[in-house]
């Protein structure tokens, strides 16, 4: 690869070797959610777009009341459940929901930002 970490959203850019964090597992929620902003921004996504779908991880987060090293494919079903049924959003607002959690899986899960290597070690 030869990027070394370097690659926008990589977790080395974001977590320091060797620093104890005070709330680890806010602490690096939060440094996920700043690595998939800069690795959409790398994309050239509008910053209107990555604002949004950060809101929408939030959310998800807050409705589960969870980490993502714990969260499952139920925990996604159920609240897009909740937000058609309840809430009563249209089916492409609830697509874009999804795919805006999907989308935040898919990287901190890719090997190239090795956020799964850096939250297990």
């Amino acid at each position: 690869m030869g990027f070394n970490g370097s690659i926008p959203g990589a977790a080395r850019l974001h977590l320091v070797d060797g620093v104890a964090l005070l709330r680890p597992e806010e602490q690096v929620f939060t440094a996920m959610l700043t690595g998939f902003a800069n690795q959409q921004l790398a994309r050239n996504l509008a910053r209107t777009t990555v604002e949004g779908r950060e809101n929408t991880v939030k959310a998800f987060a807050a409705y589960v009341n969870n980490y993502p090293w714990h969260w499952t494919p139920a925990m996604v079903d159920e609240w897009l459940g909740d937000l058609r049924s309840l809430r009563d959003l249209c089916r492409s607002t609830i697509r874009s929901y999804s795919e805006a959690v999907r989308a935040f899986c898919h990287f901190v899960t890719d090997p190239l930002y090795d956020w799964a290597v850096s939250t297990t070690a």
